[in-house]
């Protein structure tokens, strides 16, 4: 797991700091204020220095040589001691491979290591099949013969990641193969999946249940049992395809890890963690209330059990919803929330207390979405239209001594913002009445 990050001189701002809680972070804030970049980092002080689809980070025109960037973390590895390490962006070097110099010996070991990306595809990380015992290695480097990672695009998630020209070379089949071959296994594979797949569904009225494969061209899909119909799994629709790749991909990575670490006669990693950006991305609202809590149950339960000593889970979100899902299950001694703001022209990224807002129209008026504390959970034009007339109401007590023309102006803008059942209304029905009553 990652305990610190400290990057200075990158990103958006000149210095960021996190120190990130044992089990459950959540990181709120506007768009373009870092929250991807800070997955971007974890993933690569996590990974031995390996870059999220092997894109580099690359410093701001205005940083220079006197102060280069920096990247220092820590992190907690399988023997649950802390290793702390950094890397220095070096102008001098001639190529992208080596312009980011890390501390020499061997890394650390984080546990497994899945970034459920925002552009649909994933990063894998195994301590079994990643990890090089090489000492002082560089950044994306590894061991004769040993990938640094393994990046999926969205398309391979589906059809599979090859690594070269022979059979033996492919990394990962795809869920369409998988799915198929697991089924025929009967190992207990996909019943797994299975498993995963009914515990994030929203309700027990809308499971997500695999189901038999049918033929899509000259290609056989398997089929997505849905409530309403039965689908190949790759005419479903963006937020369903979402939530299946996750599934899967978790499923994949952690029963692979295990092959791994058999044929090497390793015990499994008693370590996760879970780099999750906008978890909300396609879900319907009943989603979001649930899928936070019930990933975490997956992992804990499902995936790991008993073998675990360490489930971390990184998360980014704008929605509420999400957050209002942990209420039930916040730790206070192994979760943390943040949020990036934008104070003085300048991005700080803040470690909040975690508070019960409820509903989610709370939520939208609390520290972590910075929306006004009146109206938080309205349209812009109710908003407006309810604030001039709380103005309205208090320059004018009395009803009878309002002001006809702007009173009747008032009132049609509130007609045309708010529904008739809204819970405004009965502040309003008095001047309303009068408006009546003068005409």
């Amino acid at each position: 797991m990652i305990k610190k990050i400290h990057l200075h001189n990158i990103g958006p701002a000149p210095d960021l700091k996190a120190e990130f809680g044992e089990r459950l972070n959540v990181i709120t804030g506007d768009n373009g204020l870092g929250k991807t970049f800070l997955l971007d980092a974890c993933w690569y002080a996590l990974t031995k220095r390996t870059w999220v689809d092997n894109r580099p980070f690359y410093p701001a025109r205005h940083v220079g040589k006197a102060d280069p960037p920096r990247i220092d973390y820590t992190l907690i590895g399988e023997n649950g001691r802390e290793a702390s390490s950094h890397a220095v962006y070096d102008f001098g070097a001639k190529t992208d491979a080596k312009k980011w110099k890390g501390k020499s010996g061997k890394p650390s070991k984080p546990g497994l290591v899945i970034y459920a990306r925002i552009d649909g595809g994933f990063s894998v990380w195994d301590p079994e099949r990643n990890y090089s015992q090489e000492a002082g290695s560089d950044e994306g480097t590894s061991a004769q013969g040993i990938l640094p990672a393994f990046q999926f695009r969205k398309t391979e998630v589906w059809n599979g990641l090859p690594e070269g020209a022979r059979l033996e070379d492919i990394i990962c089949n795809g869920l369409v193969r998988d799915v198929e071959n697991w089924s025929l296994k009967k190992n207990g594979t996909i019943e797994l999946l299975q498993k995963v797949l009914r515990t994030i569904s929203p309700d027990d009225s809308e499971v997500l249940t695999i189901g038999e494969s049918v033929p899509v061209g000259a290609v056989d899909i398997p089929t997505l049992i849905t409530p309403y119909a039965s689908v190949p799994v790759i005419h479903a629709g963006a937020g369903i395809q979402r939530v299946l790749a996750l599934a899967y991909l978790i499923v994949w990575a952690w029963e692979s890890h295990k092959r791994a670490a058999s044929e090497a006669r390793e015990e499994p990693t008693k370590r996760l963690v879970l780099l999750f950006d906008e978890v909300e991305a396609h879900l319907h609202p009943k989603w979001q209330r649930v899928f936070l809590p019930a990933l975490i149950k997956v992992v804990e339960s499902l995936l790991m059990k008993d073998e675990a000593k360490s489930i971390q889970i990184i998360a980014t979100t704008h929605a509420p919803l999400v957050l209002g899902s942990v209420e039930t299950l916040w730790d206070d001694q192994k979760d943390q929330l943040f949020d990036f703001d934008l104070e003085g022209g300048k991005v700080e990224l803040e470690a909040i207390d975690f508070a019960k807002h409820g509903s989610a129209e709370n939520w939208l008026g609390s520290d972590s979405f910075d929306l006004s504390d009146d109206y938080p959970g309205y349209p812009l034009a109710a908003q407006k239209a309810m604030r001039r007339a709380d103005a309205f109401m208090l320059k004018h007590p009395i009803p009878a001594q309002t002001p006809k023309e702007e009173m009747e102006e008032i009132d049609q803008q509130l007609l045309k913002a708010l529904g008739g059942g809204d819970e405004y209304w009965p502040y309003w029905v008095p001047y309303r009445d009068q408006r009546r009553s003068k005409r």
